[in-house]
């Protein structure tokens, strides 16, 4: 049985200056009054985007207000999801575990626990060790993320790598293999003699559109994943009843006209993308087929 998913992402990208530019400012000037300060903490704390994410850890690790500080806290707690940008993700979880034992005031330290408790799911895991009888490499489950087929011939390759990127950390968070101990792919005899199974998670851009609506420019894109148990790079995938599965996702991202905001907006489409089907469909659905046979 193969499962199918559709979901609709938005992301949207401003080529001028805008609101969280300022407020990030405003928030980092040391010179600025702490009532400037207070109201710009306030308004990143509406954002989700990864700007206002790094200003805020930044202002919890240095600002010499403590109210600032739990605010940036709160904020953060928030903010930071599974869709965070990876760098800004980072800096606020480790700003939130420095603070929640650092930190001077101790409102703001209960305050940065609490937060770092909440997100703890957040923080990058570290691979699995093998279980008694499993692999004898340490690999109990490998997983081939392959390189995305691009069908529109409209993918660049910083484009396409950043799209496995994220397919490939997801994944890496499940705690399974994406690399093989000597390098490379292994056979299907490397497979055999270590008792490891083998999965694939292919990615492939169906569509990405550039058009032109109300003086910008409108990015809309579909990337499709694959999931199937696979034998090794001399063996292949197999496609099985409840042992494969798509998933496919389409977004919207609204960019400036210049060929560098247009190539960042086709980023950002597909990361949107990428992100919500392997976070929401591709890693659920792996752990599944990869439990049910351990």
């Amino acid at each position: 049985m193969i499962a199918a998913c559709l979901c609709f992402v938005f992301a949207m990208r401003v080529a001028a200056a805008d609101a969280v530019d300022t407020s990030v400012r405003q928030l980092g000037n040391g010179k600025t009054s702490y009532k400037v300060r207070l109201a710009a903490a306030l308004s990143l704390a509406k954002s989700k985007d990864a700007r206002a994410v790094i200003a805020l850890a930044r202002a919890l690790r240095e600002d010499s207000e403590a109210t600032i500080r739990r605010i940036s806290a709160l904020a953060l707690e928030k903010m930071i999801d599974a869709r965070t940008a990876e760098d800004a993700r980072e800096l606020g979880l480790e700003a939130l575990a420095a603070a929640s034992k650092g930190d001077t005031d101790k409102k703001v330290r209960d305050t940065a626990e609490k937060a770092n408790k909440s997100l703890a799911s957040l923080r990058k895991t570290k691979k699995k060790k093998p279980t008694k009888g499993g692999s004898s490499n340490g690999v109990a489950v490998f997983v081939n993320v392959d390189k995305p087929v691009d069908q529109t011939k409209k993918l660049d390759t910083a484009n396409s790598g950043r799209v496995m990127s994220i397919v490939k950390r997801n994944v890496d968070g499940t705690g399974y293999s994406t690399s093989w101990p000597s390098g490379g792919l292994p056979s299907e005899a490397d497979l055999d003699s270590n008792s490891t199974r083998g999965f694939i998670v292919a990615s492939t851009v169906k569509k990405i559109d550039i058009s032109k609506v109300n003086g910008g420019t409108q990015i809309a894109c579909t990337l499709a994943v694959r999931i199937a148990p696979w034998a090794g790079k001399d063996g292949g995938e197999k496609w099985e009843a409840n042992k494969a599965a798509s998933a496919s996702g389409s977004a919207k991202a609204m960019t400036g006209n210049r060929d560098k905001d247009v190539a960042g907006g086709i980023r950002d489409c597909l990361e949107a993308v990428a992100e919500d089907i392997t976070s929401r469909q591709v890693v659920p659905f792996l752990k599944r087929i990869a439990s049910a046979g351990s």
